[in-house]
């Protein structure tokens, strides 16, 4: 029989343009004469979102709008699943970045496209054929409805945009060929009773309702329940999310009409129709059982303000070969029957509904195609979901979503300021092995392509790759290359109040430990050694306090352990005269001790109060005296310290008139506290900046502080201790270089930083003050660097420091770091140290909006201990769970899951890298030691990993293979030993070759090059 030819009917018949009458869209007029109103929408409940209410919120929406467009009206929604081919427009400059772009240029990746159509019905139940008659006022009123729809998208982020021709164009031409693209290609359409052939492919259309023999599920919610996964509870997804796992079509079209008749005639049929069944229901139970389902209908309609409405539901997708479109259709069928949906089988009608799925044209369904249900229901059959797509913001990483595409992930700057997050501190959680260092260093790489300065703390040596390739600064302690420092060596600039507290509490560390208390003594004396010392490297010399008042001198002296009133009480004695120590006992500067001590105690036995008792005028003042004198100058330490500070000072002080009035006793007060102050700065010279010159600045000016006007008792200020343990870091001590050499004082300028403290984590001595070093560079790096974001990670080096004076460093890091355009970063492993430990609760997690979960199915069974640390709900549970269980490894390479928990919500990215991001990542010991073979041998990173990659290919036996090889030959290979290697493995067929090759060697006593040089094999 010959096939019928004729031309495809396009069932419109042109626009009316919005511009023409100052609209924002463009209207499309059915063949009918019906207008059309589009309006291109992004389904709000992002796939694997996991949330019943987004679903349900979805739901009310759309009953919202079946309200809203009333009676006599037709809503068409139609979801295209389509596939495009990844190319990102801008390829960037650096290297690695470069690189990750091309590993995704090419790949194919799914898209969905919805549109929302809103019309009149055009049918005429009085002539029972199509129709329609058109108004003015129908028109606006049409128009306005769909005015209230749009705007009411808009509220509940469904990112509306109006239709005009171009866009009915595109969707119109998408569905004839099947082909949404922007390239379309019209071909003939040959049209089956089984399916439809546009082109060369198969086009097959499903209508998941057999009119003559309704089967659907006595009841339907808006999701379904995902079960499996390790999920705690089922995981809501969309009722035909199975959709969105079809892999073997070109396009999918998935129609869903909703007709709303007149809502009062419609009920009068409804109820005639029970009626009648009622009547028959003697005759044939089934008439009955139709009764009660009408019966039941017209309940909830008048419960619930329900709309009775005419639904149609069909699934339609092309393929290229017959095979694809019958495996295709299994699978739908077999998926709609688990849900209790049991597809018509006579569906011939393929033309027809392949007509009525094109954008505007439901209008041409006919009544075997539709079913009479209410407004709520229906609504449950229509798709829900979309893909996540790219945020828009100026900062971004890149992460693969769930298909294994790039997505751009604002982790900052956009959450900041939609409210999401409030600080930028970050929580990363994962067991070992399940790629926490890998993601970081992807982070990391990512960061450097901003203006970001980047310290980490690290103990796994897993940074030291990307530190090359950034040319960063890899800082590593071993005995003999040890961390050396110099915290002292500052700029005036950076001289500020955290400068001072970190370098007081450094001191302090040496001198007591990481778990000792500093008291308020203790804190004062440190605070004020550090400013005097740093003011006279800065100021001395300089005569810097002409310019000072009478008050500002005071304080300064205050660092000497002065008061004011110390000040004018030994102004007012030396107007009468001006004693020393020598004077007050009648000795001479050059007598000896033991002269001293004949002379001193019998002035103490003169004047002591037991033998004044009946002395009206006796001076205990004067008896005070004469005890200090005998104390300091019989002590032959306290003595020498004596004379060369207070003495040289006393001895240049003349008797004086006293001052008649204020004036004059203000001008004598100054000039006493000016000779004071160049006294001490005449001693208490410093010319450098370093821990010796700290050291030696303690010995001239701490006894002078303790024994000055108010001494300081031994137990409030141990001196002995602090200057013997102190000596440990002074010249000719254990650890001398440590904090005096400026090997790494250029950290403040460095862009990128990495303490590698594996070797020194266990030290009780150094570990502390490296740490503490480290917290320091990054703060000075947050309060100076203004221009720059920053970002301190701490890898699982967090525990080590985890003290009570670190504990207070991370605390106000964490809550500080914010207003610098900062960030700190803790990574760790372990469930208990996030459950056990009070610092991480009080200051990481307490202080982080962003948690980065990893794997959690080793955590499975205490999961619920995190998820109440970590604030995490049953939706976010479910999301977890999904990590790594989804059946999305196809055509993509190596690559793990996490989640990224912004504020309240989060979601599950992948992150996929190239190989040569790969290779800078990997914290595997054998393929960092085989790459940095390449980095000695060629002296540059990316040459280094371009040939890696490249000999890994001319190797033709994966790269895996390619790690032993370059591990034993010890530099880049050749074609020499690829040849030596496949003679091998044709020899040795089976057997590990790598084994072979290392006994060969050491058999012999020949490196792998000698060895390959006298062996002589056959060429394969």
């Amino acid at each position: 029989m010959k096939n019928k030819r004729f031309e495809f009917e396009i069932p419109f018949i042109g626009y009316d343009y919005g511009k023409e009458h100052g609209w924002n869209y463009d209207t499309i007029i059915g063949k009918y004469g019906n207008p059309i109103v589009g309006i291109k929408i992004k389904n709000t409940v992002e796939q694997y979102s996991a949330d019943p209410e987004e679903y349900l919120k979805y739901h009310t929406v759309l009953n919202q709008i079946v309200k809203t467009i009333g009676e006599n009206r037709i809503i068409q929604k139609i979801d295209i699943f389509s596939k495009k081919i990844y190319k990102e427009k801008e390829i960037p400059k650096e290297f690695l970045q470069k690189k990750y772009i091309e590993h995704f240029n090419g790949r194919l990746y799914k898209t969905i496209d919805t549109i929302l159509l809103f019309t009149d019905v055009v049918i005429d139940s009085k002539k029972k054929k199509n129709s329609y008659s058109f108004s003015e006022r129908k028109y606006k009123d049409l128009r306005d409805r769909c005015s209230k729809i749009f705007l009411l998208l808009k509220q509940y982020d469904f990112n509306p945009k109006y239709m005009f021709e171009k866009d009915f164009e595109r969707y119109l031409s998408g569905v004839l060929t099947m082909q949404l693209g922007d390239r379309i290609k019209y071909d003939n359409i040959k049209s089956s009773n089984e399916y439809l052939n546009i082109g060369n492919q198969f086009v097959k259309f499903i209508s998941l309702v057999d009119v003559e023999n309704i089967e659907l599920p006595s009841e339907i919610e808006t999701y379904t329940e995902l079960g499996g996964n390790g999920a705690a509870k089922e995981t809501a997804v969309d009722n035909f999310t199975f959709i969105n796992e079809l892999e073997d079509y070109n396009t999918i079209l998935y129609n869903q009409v909703i007709s709303i008749p007149q809502q009062a005639q419609r009920q009068r049929e409804l109820d005639r129709k029970k009626r009648r069944h009622e009547g028959a229901a003697s005759s044939s139970p089934s008439n009955g059982i139709i009764a009660e389902e009408i019966e039941a209908l017209l309940t909830n309609i008048a419960i619930d303000g329900q709309f009775i409405v005419d639904a149609h539901f069909s699934i339609g997708f092309a393929t290229s070969s017959l095979e694809s479109m019958e495996t295709n259709q299994s699978i739908i069928e077999s998926k709609l029957f688990t849900k209790g949906i049991i597809v018509s089988r006579s569906a011939y009608n393929q033309l027809e509904l392949f007509r009525s799925a094109l954008p505007g044209n439901a209008v041409e369904l006919k009544g075997y195609d539709l079913f009479t249900t209410t407004s709520e229901a229906a609504l449950c059959f229509f798709f829900k979901e979309s893909y996540p797509i790219d945020e828009e913001s100026n900062f971004y990483l890149r992460f693969s979503d769930r298909q294994g595409v790039p997505l751009k992930i604002d982790t900052a700057d956009l959450p900041m300021k939609t409210g999401r997050i409030n600080n930028r501190n970050k929580f990363v959680l994962g067991p070992s092995g399940s790629g926490k260092s890998f993601l970081m260093n992807n982070i990391v790489e990512q960061y450097l392509t901003y203006n970001y300065d980047v310290v980490i703390v690290d103990t796994g040596d897993s940074y030291s790759s990307t530190c090359a390739y950034y040319g960063g600064k890899y800082i590593q302690y071993t005995e003999e290359k040890p961390i050396t420092m110099n915290p002292f060596h500052i700029e005036e600039k950076e001289f500020n109040i955290e400068k001072i507290e970190f370098l007081s509490n450094l001191i302090f560390l040496i001198w007591r430990g990481a778990e000792a208390n500093i008291n308020n003594t203790e804190k004062s004396i440190l605070d004020n050694l550090l400013m005097s010392y740093y003011h006279q490297f800065f100021k001395g010399g300089t005569r810097w306090y002409e310019n000072k008042n009478n008050t500002e001198l005071e304080h300064y002296l205050r660092k000497y352990n002065y008061t004011e009133k110390d000040l004018e009480r030994e102004l007012e004695n030396g107007f009468e005269e001006s004693k020393t120590l020598y004077d007050i006992l009648g000795v001479t500067y050059d007598d000896t001790t033991e002269v001293i001590k004949q002379k001193g105690r019998k002035l103490i036995m003169l004047h002591h109060p037991d033998h004044n008792i009946d002395n009206p005028n006796y001076d205990k003042e004067k008896y005070l005296k004469i005890q200090e004198a005998y104390r300091i100058l019989t002590d032959e330490k306290e003595r020498k310290i004596y004379n060369e500070t207070e003495l040289i000072l006393k001895v240049s002080n003349t008797p004086r008139i006293k001052p008649k009035n204020r004036e004059e006793w203000e001008t004598e007060y100054r000039k006493m506290l000016i000779k004071k102050i160049e006294h001490y700065e005449t001693q208490l010279n410093v010319t450098e900046l370093s821990f010796n010159s700290f050291y030696e600045y303690c010995e001239k000016s701490l006894p002078i502080f303790l024994e000055g006007k108010h001494k300081i008792k031994e137990e409030e200020f141990n001196k002995r201790t602090f200057f013997r343990v102190l000596a440990d870091f002074y010249k000719g001590g254990r650890y001398e270089k440590t904090l005096n050499e400026s090997s790494n004082n250029n950290l403040f300028s460095e862009k990128f930083i990495v303490f590698e403290i594996d070797n020194v984590k266990d030290n009780p001595k150094l570990f502390p003050i490296v740490t503490l070093i480290i917290m320091d560079t990054f703060i000075q790096k947050m309060r100076l660097r203004s221009d720059r974001r920053k970002a301190l990670i701490i890898e699982e080096a967090w525990k080590a420091i985890a003290n009570k004076l670190m504990g207070g460093y991370i605390l106000y890091l964490y809550k500080t770091v914010r207003k610098f355009w900062g960030e700190a970063i803790v990574v760790t492993q372990e469930l208990d140290d996030i459950i056990g430990n009070t610092l991480v609760k009080d200051a990481i997690i307490n202080n982080s909006d962003t948690f980065v979960l990893l794997d959690q199915t080793k955590f499975k069974d205490n999961f619920d201990r995190i998820a109440a640390l970590l604030s995490l709900n049953q939706i976010e549970q479910n999301k977890i769970f999904t990590i790594n269980n989804l059946d999305n490894k196809f055509g993509r390479s190596r690559f793990k899951e996490f989640y990224l928990k912004r504020g309240s919500k989060g979601e599950v990215y992948g992150n996929e890298v190239s190989i040569y991001q790969y290779l800078t990542y990997t914290t595997e010991k054998p393929q960092k030691s085989a790459l940095q073979y390449y980095v000695k041998e060629l002296g540059d990173y990316n040459k280094a990993l371009s040939l890696f990659v490249k000999d890994a290919e001319r190797l033709r036996d994966g790269i895996d293979n390619l790690y032993p090889i370059v591990n034993l030959y010890k530099k880049p290979i050749n074609d020499e030993v690829i040849q030596y290697y496949w003679n091998l493995k044709k020899k040795y067929k089976g057997k590990n070759i790598f084994k072979i090759i290392e006994e060969k060697m050491e058999d012999e006593n020949l490196n792998f090059e000698q060895l390959i040089k006298n062996e002589q094999y056959e060429t394969v």
